[in-house]
């Protein structure tokens, strides 16, 4: 059976391509010389601007994570976290968090962030909706499910595989980042990707979630996959994911 890194490696969706090409070009249109991806797990997020700059970098504390990123091979991993990277003073053009902000310290993450950027380069944050819009019966029967695995959070105080921090609030990412006084600017937007899944795509996707994989033994999967197979069948239909980017320019 795959661990569950692999499991996630597998089934979670890729950053949207538009968001990449925006954050080049709003660090002058030119190929990045360095992007460093901060909570990159097993370098879904980091292996994405592989051909896009000439050097990638992965920063993930979880080892598990990051074994199963490295063996992907094509970036660099370390072992820092986001407050710690030990990377060079201004040596990023781009730097970036994928699915990863709502676990980290703020003040620190920033203060690592504002410190590795060059002058002029971009930070983005982004995360995409937990439930995709697949199909109204199926997200709805999502929905119900990721409800279920919240509350027993709340009760238990059981909060991931790899934290017992409670997370964020990921729509104060924004003010957060305007507070810390490392960006000349920032902004939010929101887009979309899709990607082709299946019933067992959404399922695999709904274990790879941290509250969902905690309380697991007390949730009924079995009702959601019972709905989606039922709904889809054997058929392959888009999945669209919604995201949400908070994108900085690093003050000068």
């Amino acid at each position: 059976m795959p661990s569950f890194a692999e499991s996630y490696d597998r089934f979670r969706p890729r950053p949207p391509e538009a968001l990449l090409d925006l954050l080049v070009r709003m660090t002058g249109g030119g190929r990045p010389a360095l992007v460093v991806d901060l909570g990159s797990g097993t370098g879904l997020s980091t292996r994405a601007w592989l051909g896009r700059a000439e050097r990638v970098v992965g920063a993930e504390p979880d080892a598990d994570m990051r074994t199963v990123a490295e063996a992907e091979g094509g970036a660099e991993y370390l072992a820092g976290d986001s407050g710690a990277t030990g990377l060079l003073h201004a040596c990023a053009d781009i730097v970036t968090c994928s699915q990863s902000l709502h676990w980290m310290e703020p003040e620190p993450t920033f203060a690592e962030v504002g410190r590795i950027l060059r002058a002029g380069g971009v930070f983005a944050a982004y995360d995409y909706d937990a439930v995709p819009v697949v199909h109204p019966e199926v997200d709805a029967a999502f929905e119900a499910l990721l409800d279920a695995a919240k509350d027993l959070r709340e009760q238990t105080g059981s909060i991931s595989p790899w934290t017992s921090r409670a997370p964020l609030r990921k729509d104060e990412h924004l003010a957060r980042m305007r507070a810390s006084g490392w960006f000349r600017f920032a902004r939010e937007l929101v887009l979309h990707a899709v990607e082709d899944g299946d019933a067992e795509r959404l399922m695999g996707y709904v274990r790879s979630l941290g509250a969902i994989e905690t309380h697991r033994a007390r949730l009924p999967l079995d009702e959601l996959e019972a709905t989606a197979r039922r709904v889809l069948g054997d058929r392959t239909v888009p999945f669209w994911f919604g995201y949400r980017a908070r994108i900085g320019v690093r003050d000068t």
